[in-house]
């Protein structure tokens, strides 16, 4: 079943509101792949292209606490001086769209990435939800207070009006989530994105935690708690990102995730992890489940408050060593388009 078509009518009409301006499925000229909510405006999903799925360009890493008590003015002029370069190395090598995965109170910032997206001439997308991981770190106080009804319409309430008075709207709704077994807050975050999910379209992409490289299957069983939740509360598999899944070292879970229908995203590649990459992506493909797959680096990284931002990892080397390993490793090129084109034009349609 294709993603969120279970939603039927009132979906349809939250989407007809949600998206003003734009054509509905249902005799209009939209078309049949969807539409993406860029920070520029609603694109048909065809239109992506090359897309980076999960990257990151500036952040305040700080605790909510301290940024709410001494905050850090943005030098937009500065962080594009920094970051562009960087943006415009990987246009040159195809990319055509990256999507910003800074959660809401980890530094996003949709006026900056806007503006970064005019500069390098990529298309980008930027998020709304709530980060409840890091051990509660960057959990504002109103996350702890509000019920999910009230998260849920503080998030569509940025959908559908825009982020603050930017006027830049989500394309998808991101959490952060780490617990094994989920808290109390953790269910009400997940409870409170289905339904912003269900009047959006928007698709919900998870930060997944703690690692499996430290406890083997815990990553998954938080990744499992948080589908099995969504499905109950009426999301379909196809709209949920198991975000950081290659930090569940056992293999199967993947498979087991691909099979339900949910988004398996590959998105901390480094260089000289070439041959993990091919080998969990082959892995998926084997299994006749490629088209369940995203890949990307969780880069970038401009740091409020270290000069210069500090440490940018750039993004080009999933173009310069990552694609060449894969197809060194038996990936065709319609395999290569399903990874990086095909795959998260699906995977972030709103429908």
């Amino acid at each position: 079943m294709h993603r969120r078509q279970f939603i039927g009518t009132v979906a349809a009409s939250a989407l007809a509101i949600g998206l003003p301006g734009c054509n509905r499925t249902d005799g209009g000229t939209r078309g049949k792949g969807g539409q993406v909510m860029t920070v520029a405006g609603p694109i048909e999903a065809s239109a992506l292209g090359m897309t980076l799925a999960h990257e990151h360009l500036y952040a305040d890493l700080r605790p909510y606490a301290e940024q709410v008590a001494n905050p850090i003015p943005v030098d937009i002029e500065e962080v594009v001086r920094v970051v562009l370069p960087y943006l415009q190395e990987i246009q040159r090598l195809g990319c055509r769209t990256l999507v910003d995965c800074t959660a809401t109170t980890v530094g996003r910032n949709p006026a900056l990435i806007k503006r970064l997206s005019q500069a390098s001439g990529l298309q980008m997308l930027t998020v709304t939800g709530a980060y409840v991981s890091a051990g509660g770190r960057f959990v504002p106080p109103y996350v702890l207070e509000e019920t999910s009804d009230q998260l849920a319409a503080r998030w569509t309430g940025e959908w559908r009006n825009g982020i603050g008075d930017t006027g830049i709207r989500p394309g998808l709704i991101k959490l952060g989530v780490e617990g094994d077994p989920l808290s109390t807050t953790e269910r009400k975050v997940l409870t409170a994105a289905a339904r912003a999910h269900r009047e959006s379209g928007l698709v919900i992409a998870v930060h997944t935690g703690p690692w499996s490289e430290v406890a083997p299957g815990r990553n998954a069983r938080c990744a499992f708690a948080q589908l099995d939740l969504l499905e109950a509360a009426g999301v379909a598999p196809s709209a949920w990102i198991w975000v950081h899944a290659q930090n569940e070292v056992q293999a199967e879970h993947h498979l087991r995730a691909a099979a339900r229908g949910g988004w398996v995203s590959f998105d901390g590649y480094r260089p000289g992890q070439e041959a993990d990459y091919v080998a969990m992506i082959g892995r998926l493909r084997d299994a006749g489940h490629l088209d369940r797959v995203l890949v990307s680096q969780d880069a970038g990284w401009y740091n409020a408050g270290q000069p210069r931002g500090g440490e940018f990892k750039p993004f080009s080397p999933l173009f310069t060593a990552l694609m060449p390993a894969l197809r060194k490793g038996g990936f065709d090129e319609a395999q290569i388009q399903a990874l990086f084109v095909r795959n998260p034009a699906a995977a972030f349609a709103v429908r």
